[in-house]
């Protein structure tokens, strides 16, 4: 019950921003809406101080996705960059898109920087194999028809952090980030460098929502992930790892300070506005229901009359 509460909070106190994001109009309406931008610039700024969710889309710079052959394009790159015991065509060129460089004799050694921590990680294979999995069963669930055309839903990654600002900027600079959309990106990068790709799809960053309970961290990250549909398995986006576990630093958040947030949530978004409105639906929906069952008691009675009226006549 207390997981349907939270949601409950987090769709009633979420600003614009996020209904943009679930919708996949997000970078497009911030280069075209200007009220849009300033509610958003609104959550940046309270996000220097609070704890929210994040989320990155690949997009070019109108804000257009790829379409499902370009995914699949950068699919095919992908499996070529995780051959083992066979030259790779694109590894080298790849590994040096984007810093730390790696030599070119490190490379014919089988040295792949996003598969590589002290050796090559077995579970950073699997990851990526994972997602093209799931980048091909998205492909085939697209109607030929529409695999030239950009997806509805751009392909994501989304987080919880006790300071965005800082873990997006972590992000940039591919320090502790996601290998799988760090190496994406820079396949991107790559094939519009080469021509393969007219656009240049780059990972696009913001703050979504801000929490202002302790509790909501996980669910919230949960929440997200699920609505944004950012996982590997299905070809949505770039998370390999379950969400809402990594939340320990809303631990490092005073009392006080969630005091502040969440006095800032019923005053600023429209929380109390939006659950007087989910409660005013509920109650409705109940009073329905109840003239339901009064009705169907009046029709069974009614049924009984007739019945008994058929008896008195026979």
């Amino acid at each position: 019950m207390s997981y349907m509460r939270e949601c409950a909070l987090i769709l009633a106190s979420a600003p614009p921003v996020f209904a943009a994001a679930v919708d996949g109009t997000l970078v497009s309406r911030l280069m075209s809406d200007t009220d849009f931008e300033k509610q958003y610039a609104a959550v940046l700024d309270r996000a220097y101080r609070q704890p929210s969710i994040y989320a990155q889309f690949l997009t070019d710079r109108y804000g257009k996705p790829p379409s499902a052959n370009h995914y699949l394009t950068i699919r095919d790159m992908v499996a070529d960059y995780l051959a083992q015991g066979e030259a790779s065509e694109h590894a080298w060129q790849l590994d040096n898109i984007s810093p730390p460089f790696i030599t070119k004799q490190a490379s014919i050694k089988g040295y792949r920087k996003y598969l590589h921590t002290c050796n090559r990680s077995a579970k950073r294979v699997e990851a990526l194999q994972r997602f093209c999995h799931g980048v091909q069963a998205r492909w085939l669930e697209t109607p030929e028809s529409l695999r030239d055309t950009p997806f509805k839903y751009p392909p994501g990654e989304c987080g919880y952090s006790k300071d965005s600002h800082a873990r997006l900027a972590q992000h940039r600079a591919h320090q502790s980030s996601n290998y799988i959309m760090n190496l994406v990106q820079d396949i991107c990068t790559y094939l519009h460098r080469t021509g393969i790709f007219e656009q240049h799809f780059t990972m696009h960053q913001f703050i979504i929502y801000l929490i202002f309970q302790p509790d909501q961290a996980a669910i919230a990250e949960i929440f997200c992930s699920g609505l944004l549909q950012v996982w590997v398995e299905n070809g949505g986006g770039f998370n390999a790892y379950p969400a809402g576990r990594s939340v320990e630093s809303a631990r490092r958040v005073s009392d006080v300070e969630w005091g502040l947030h969440e006095k800032h949530a019923r005053l600023k978004s429209l929380l109390v506005e939006n659950l007087r409105l989910q409660q005013q639906r509920a109650g409705e929906w109940r009073k329905a229901l109840e003239w339901d069952d009064g009705a169907a008691e009046d029709e069974e009675a009614a049924t009984k009359s007739v019945d008994q009226v058929e008896e008195d006549c026979m």
